[in-house]
């Protein structure tokens, strides 16, 4: 019988993101920094993000990927803050060779350092992993196009979700904000 029990990650807030960024910057690990930017802005797997060499961002607009769990082809646009950093990154390095991978740590090595962050930047009750990048992502995507079911819609086909009731359950959608949208109408009459 197997008693293991998966705790999912969870998402992460915009400020406890930037927190996590900062923290990497401050211990010197400009890399995790990147990376953190990197999985929440492109929502990529790990699996992903661990394959991407610097000749596949410098100067690109658009990052092209066949992702290893769907296998499906995406073409990501890199927004401007995104390339700037994946620059001044790549400048502090001191120029690596651009067939050099970005991010160079195993899953386990990258999770250990995403909890380690964490615990030092005193994100309490939440469990972070690589998966809280693509996550917190997804989740800043929702909150800030209105919690509009036509985004849901859109994340639910970027994270290669079969419905919107998963990816209503991966946003870590709770009883209670659904319970808070029925009470809005209080306000109605």
């Amino acid at each position: 019988m197997n008693t293991t029990i998966y705790k999912t990650s969870d998402y992460l807030t915009t400020d406890e993101i930037h927190r996590m960024i900062r923290y990497f910057r401050k211990v010197g690990n400009i890399r995790m920094g990147l990376l953190i930017e990197f999985g929440v802005k492109t929502l990529l797997r790990y699996s992903d993000l661990s394959r991407i060499t610097w000749k596949d961002v410098l100067d690109k607009d658009t990052l092209i990927v066949s992702e290893i769990k769907t296998k499906k082809r995406r073409e990501i646009t890199l927004g401007r803050t995104l390339r700037e950093r994946i620059e001044s990154v790549y400048n502090e390095l001191k120029t690596p060779n651009t067939n050099d991978l970005l991010f160079h740590y195993t899953l386990q090595h990258t999770n250990l350092l995403l909890k380690q962050g964490g615990v030092d930047e005193r994100i309490r009750n939440k469990n972070i992993s690589t998966h809280s990048l693509r996550k917190s992502g997804s989740r800043f995507i929702w909150e800030n196009n209105g919690h509009s079911d036509e985004y849901l819609i859109k994340l639910s086909s970027i994270l290669n979700h079969s419905s919107t009731s998963i990816t209503r359950r991966y946003l870590g959608i709770s009883r209670e904000e659904i319970k808070d949208i029925y009470q809005s109408f209080d306000e109605l009459m």
